[in-house]
């Protein structure tokens, strides 16, 4: 068995070689590599696995089997899924949730409470609407998956009611109200207080908020983006705040990424934005690296492994 890596620490590196004794791991640091040997390539950061892909596409690796992608969103590599149908895909999907959805609470108290306000125009800066309280409001979580899930666990402190899309009627949190599914979308939108996006972009959820949709939203209504920036129209998401028919918006992620310093958004008041960071945060490495650490261990003993990506649905 043989295994490219990418992007380890030398200590991750050591621990590998000790752990599998049986395996061959090649770095990619190494000058030269014979790719008919390669049974899997490993990336632990997305620059490994861009310099992976950029030589993926060039030379022939024969005997591989398995990619691990060092990121959660597969949009943007995997468009062709017929490129990489005869291979194991996994990423990052199921350990991200812990602080991705602690960020979208983050950004939507941001926004609910005025603190954005204060930032960017000083303390003594009038409120147009006073801060409101998340209690016993509605939320709709769009894309219930390893985020949404640790969303609803989170909110749930804050004595909301909790709904859900998801593309399946999946067995449901008794922390959930209602259920919808993917195509309900016009059902769920309606009277929610808050809508935050925490769902894959694939061509079923593009631009799922658009200039249509958005009129099915409640009037004064919040929104939060924390999954990809192609799942709302930002040209609807600017007129709709800037008229002030939604409260606000909380924004980690954005279509034209990265957003230019002066963007029409950030004029107003009811927006608040993160440059993409949500993914980010103290423990995740160590996670990444179990993650990591387990699948290789399923691979070796033909297991099932986790985190593994359904190229024809887009996660």
């Amino acid at each position: 068995m043989n295994i490219l890596l990418g992007g380890f620490k030398k200590n991750q590196i050591s621990f590998l070689r000790k752990k599998f004794k049986k395996v061959r791991f090649f770095l990619m640091s190494e000058k030269k590599i014979n790719n008919n040997l390669i049974n899997a390539f490993v990336a632990s950061s997305s620059s490994s696995f861009d310099s992976f892909y950029k030589n993926f596409k060039k030379k022939k690796f024969p005997n591989l089997s398995w990619i691990h992608f060092a990121r959660a969103g597969i949009d943007d590599y995997f468009k062709d899924s017929s490129t990489f149908k005869d291979y194991l895909i996994t990423n990052l999907k199921s350990i991200q949730g812990p602080q991705v959805a602690e960020h979208a609470i983050a950004l939507l108290l941001n926004i609910t409470r005025n603190i954005n306000v204060i930032q960017k125009f000083g303390i003594n800066i009038k409120f147009k609407k006073r801060p409101i309280e998340l209690k016993n409001k509605k939320i709709l979580i769009v894309g219930y998956g390893g985020v949404g899930r640790c969303l609803a666990e989170r909110l749930k402190g804050f004595e909301v009611e909790i709904s859900t899309i998801s593309n399946s009627k999946k067995k449901m949190s008794r922390l959930i109200k209602k259920s919808f599914i993917s195509h309900e979308y016009k059902k769920a939108f309606h009277n929610q207080d808050v809508i935050i996006f925490t769902v894959p972009l694939t061509c079923k959820s593009k631009k799922i908020l658009n200039s249509k949709t958005i009129k099915l939203v409640k009037r004064g209504a919040y929104i939060i983006n924390v999954s990809r920036g192609g799942v709302i129209c930002t040209k609807t998401l600017y007129q709709y705040l800037k008229n002030d028919y939604l409260g606000g918006a909380g924004i980690d992620v954005i279509e034209e990424e990265p957003i230019k310093k002066n963007h029409k958004l950030f004029k107003l008041k009811n927006f608040v934005y993160t440059p993409h960071i949500a993914g980010i945060s103290d423990n995740f490495s160590d996670r990444n690296f179990n993650l990591i650490t387990t699948n290789i261990y399923r691979f070796i003993k033909k297991q099932k492994m986790i985190n593994l990506i359904n190229l024809k649905d887009g996660y």
